[in-house]
């Protein structure tokens, strides 16, 4: 017996903008060769226990044979439904109630964006983008990795904000398995400016708990095997986890602050969410325009905590 119950979208195709600087470096020492997207990119991986197939969508018709006859029959894995579903999506996973597969992940690596972009007043800044294609796959296994592990080591219910960051903390786990964890330098910065040139990438801003995972664990520690089931269950409790009210003010003062038309800073608005916003953003201000700057645009935009 097996049913399709739920289908939830991952790392979303973001469009960008023209811009005029791009950091060269990531605030951690970097290696930029980017490793050969690993084999199961194209195949079976393991989640827990179970199995979750990945397809390339141009490919999409003949991987999806490989399903169960019972799986195969179900209307949205259809090979029609599938690709609206995915639409202009990166990547995306369908989650499945079968005995051992825990769904299907569909990827189109090229529509993964090579760079993220953001504007701070009448600049806008950049950054290139390595190794994206694995770290969109690792972010949907990250999915039903987290799905599996509701009402185990992880609460029953997660509101559709919890699913994306909590992808994002497996991937730093994993990134941290293999020796890159640069790179989860690299996706705070891309989750801090997606929300700059858009407040409704908020849906994915995993920036806080990423800067929480990099303030608390280093390479070495995290190199040493941990099981992700480990992993999870000890960072969970201690990782920031905003209320839907706590990302509805973030969200109102990043419009205020970056949205466009805003032509004054309102120094006192939103004032008591200000620190914790200038805090998550410092690293990425800091990385794109150097500190003395960035200690500059903070003020005249924050209030500063001790001034509270």
């Amino acid at each position: 017996m097996s049913r399709l119950i739920t289908l939830c979208s991952g790392s979303v195709f973001i469009g960008l903008l023209s811009f005029n600087a791009f950091a060269q470096s990531l605030e951690e020492p970097v290696n930029l060769q980017a490793p050969e997207l690993l084999t199961e990119a194209t195949n079976w991986v393991t989640v827990l226990d179970k199995q979750a197939l990945v397809c390339q969508l141009a490919d999409l018709e003949s991987c999806l044979k490989n399903l169960p006859s019972s799986l195969q029959h179900q209307a949205a894995l259809s090979a029609i439904n599938v690709r609206q579903a995915m639409g202009l999506k990166s990547a995306m996973v369908l989650v499945v109630e079968h005995q051992s597969i825990a769904g299907v992940i569909i990827v189109q690596a090229e529509r993964e964006p090579k760079s993220q972009t953001g504007s701070l007043g009448l600049n806008t800044y950049g950054i290139e983008l390595a190794n994206q294609t694995q770290l969109s796959l690792w972010h949907e296994i990250g999915h039903l990795h987290n799905i599996d592990l509701q009402g185990k080591a992880l609460p029953l219910r997660l509101s559709d904000y919890q699913h994306e960051w909590l992808a994002d903390v497996y991937l730093f786990w994993r990134l941290a398995q293999t020796k890159q964890l640069h790179l989860a330098w690299q996706q705070l910065h891309r989750r801090n400016l997606a929300v700059i040139h858009d407040s409704d990438n908020l849906s994915h801003w995993s920036a806080p708990q990423l800067q929480f995972l990099l303030q608390q664990y280093d390479q070495q520690t995290l190199a040493t095997s941990i099981n992700y089931v480990d992993f999870i269950t000890e960072v969970y409790p201690l990782l920031p986890n905003f209320s839907d009210r706590d990302m509805a003010e973030f969200s109102s003062l990043i419009q205020r602050t970056f949205g466009a038309g805003v032509v004054q800073p309102l120094p006192n608005y939103m004032f008591w969410r200000q620190p914790s916003l200038a805090a998550i953003l410092h690293p990425t201000l800091n990385y794109l325009m150097g500190e003395t700057a960035a200690q500059k645009w903070l003020s005249q935009h924050f209030i500063p905590a001790d001034n509270l």
